[in-house]
């Protein structure tokens, strides 16, 4: 079964410019083309740049921005130059940016979305909204695969990957390859220590646990440097099924590649690494009781509305753009 696959992921440094970042999505394809790679990922909210900050205070700029520079899929002008661009390439591209509802001009959602040689192929709105994406972003309500010539590819996006049941859910509808772009940031004060950093453990650590429990590729793209008030870890990471990197890009801005038997390796995972542990085989979803029910601490329940999405959080805005 070995059949071999270039795949690639970018640790890109992102400004709040929607065409410099376009401009850079295009020189990185042209790279990966040359090294025949089949699919490449780009961070999360890389087109139109991630929140200046996740702690506030909340900018009403941050507000304009994202609603001036928003696109809607399948037919926003981004989308339509990634599909020329994968098809010129024969070539599978993720990336991340701030979606408007089709039907809603004023409702967003952070999405990445998956095109290919065949065109456009999906899309996912992130389900797990942190701080304050809750007030900027619509959260989704599903997690899609798409069959692909290279594989059954499954979408997340950053926080998601701190859920479980996310990764479980897309193993469980046949994934093979988990495509996570993310804004994935650093403390200040471990910017010349990064090892050192909590933030960073538990990045590298959640892309290689997603991968062995599920026994899936796990591939990751993340913001570099600073955007914003923020600084972000890097670190795009390539992690084989059986729950190793096996590339990365490191902490700067960059790209890298891995030849990859995409289906050799899962099954190696499933029999020879593990002893012949097939975990999703051996699931007992009838045991798994409370899942279903949703979390109780103390008789406490999260606020939920109808929908079961977590109701947003009263917040100072700052005012100095008014």
């Amino acid at each position: 079964m070995m059949n071999k696959t270039t795949v690639a992921t970018v640790a890109m440094e992102v400004t709040f410019d929607k065409q410099e970042n376009a401009k850079k999505y295009m020189q990185y394809i042209e790279a990966a083309s040359k090294k025949g790679a089949k699919l490449i990922v780009f961070p999360e909210q890389s087109l139109q740049g991630y929140l200046p900050s996740l702690m506030g205070p909340l900018s009403v700029e941050t507000f304009r921005h994202q609603h001036h520079y928003a696109e809607t899929v399948p037919d926003g002008e981004t989308t339509m130059l990634m599909v020329q661009a994968a098809q010129k390439h024969g070539m599978h591209i993720v990336w991340g940016m701030t979606e408007r509802d089709r039907n809603r001009y004023d409702v967003l959602y952070n999405t990445a979305v998956l095109v290919g040689p065949t065109g456009f192929i999906g899309s996912y709105r992130k389900v797990h909204l942190p701080l304050d994406e809750l007030h900027i972003y619509f959260p989704g309500s599903d997690f899609p695969v798409y069959d692909t010539e290279i594989g059954k590819i499954g979408l997340l996006i950053c926080y998601d990957k701190c859920f479980p049941e996310a990764t479980r859910e897309l193993a469980l509808k046949g994934a093979e390859i988990f495509v996570m772009p993310t804004a994935w940031a650093l403390e200040w004060d471990k910017e010349s220590d990064p090892g050192s950093s909590r933030l960073a453990l538990a990045h590298n650590l959640y892309d290689q646990v997603r991968a062995s429990e599920n026994q899936c590729w796990f591939i990751s793209s993340n913001i570099a440097g600073v955007c914003g008030d923020t600084l972000y870890y890097g670190h795009s990471n390539i992690v084989n099924p059986s729950g190793r990197i096996v590339t990365t890009t490191g902490g700067g801005e960059g790209i890298t590649f891995y030849e990859a038997d995409l289906h050799g390796d899962i099954l190696r995972a499933r029999t020879e690494d593990e002893m012949g542990l097939y975990y999703i085989k051996d699931l007992k979803p009838h045991a798994y009781k409370q899942l279903a029910k949703g979390w109780e601490i103390g008789g406490l329940t999260p606020l939920q509305t109808k929908d079961n999405a977590p109701q947003p959080r009263a917040r100072m805005i700052a005012t100095d753009d008014l």
